[in-house]
């Protein structure tokens, strides 16, 4: 029997009474659907530490504080391996493409093969995962800004402590947060509130470096000054083991570093009580 066709993302709702927040969590699932493994070339050791390199080890569960603060919690249940929904759809428009890392990968972390994915394949993956998931984000997002009159959208993110060799950026001593910004959309006291409350945690903070940009949904880009963004990537060495994307004891403790930090300055800047 074929495997069902799996949704590609899911929303955790608000506890209580609503805010206009919204945690954007594209990169924290290992899902494989079996129509995608078909046509990975890797075997499955292999296979196995390439999502190990690839996933944003547990960013759900270092945001998962998000609902309580009355935000809701948008997540991607597939593997970067199946669609990354963090790039432009045409190839010609996405930088990471030359290096087979596209809307769907076709090359490694470590500039190897991936896949060999028909272009049929490709399109079929963009009409039934990357499309639906950025009609439902851009649903969510029009919904709290027609009520609310602004939205503010956390981009959640981890990244690896030593560049992977498919980064563009391979500079060493990477910080323990980055924070992503967009000229219209990141106002300069949210960015300035959130270096400060993240440094204030003795966190080491870099901004637009080795990431930079956050994520807003194409019918309000550079168009709705009330759609606010900011990408939050937290460095994986502050809380898993790298090797194997295991928790480790710090995790706990840097989760409420980011609640503190994040969660108290979303607060503040949305004047929530």
């Amino acid at each position: 029997m074929p495997e069902p066709t799996p949704q590609p993302f899911s929303v955790t709702p608000p506890r209580g009474a609503q805010t206009p927040v919204i945690a954007h969590v594209p990169h924290a699932a290992t899902r494989v659907p079996d129509r995608v493994r078909r046509g990975i070339v890797l075997d499955e050791a292999e296979l196995r530490r390439e999502i190990v390199r690839l996933t944003d080890w547990h960013a759900d569960r270092l945001f998962a504080w998000v609902p309580a603060l009355g935000g809701e919690l948008f997540v991607s249940t597939l593997s970067r391996v199946a669609f990354d929904p963090e790039r432009f759809e045409d190839d010609a428009e996405e930088p990471m493409a030359a290096v087979g890392q596209g809307v769907v990968y076709t090359g490694t972390t470590q500039l190897g093969l991936l896949a060999e994915t028909a272009p049929e394949e490709r399109a079929w993956r963009v009409d039934h995962w990357y499309r639906p998931y950025h009609e439902a984000f851009e649903a969510e997002v029009s919904a709290l800004l027609e009520r609310f009159g602004t939205v503010l959208v956390l981009d959640c993110h981890s990244f690896a402590t030593v560049p992977l060799p498919s980064e563009p950026d391979q500079s060493p001593g990477r910080p323990d947060v980055c924070l992503g910004t967009d000229g219209f959309h990141t106002p300069a006291a949210l960015a300035d509130a959130l270096e400060r409350a993240l440094v204030t945690e003795g966190l080491a903070v870099r901004r637009d470096a080795p990431f930079a940009g956050t994520i807003v949904p194409g019918r309000f880009y550079r168009t709705d000054a009330g759609v606010r963004s900011v990408m939050i990537e937290v460095r994986r060495g502050l809380y898993c083991d790298e090797a194997t994307g295991e928790p480790t004891a710090r995790f706990d403790e840097v989760t409420a570093m980011l609640e503190r930090a994040v969660g108290g300055t979303v607060a503040w800047f949305l004047g929530l009580p």
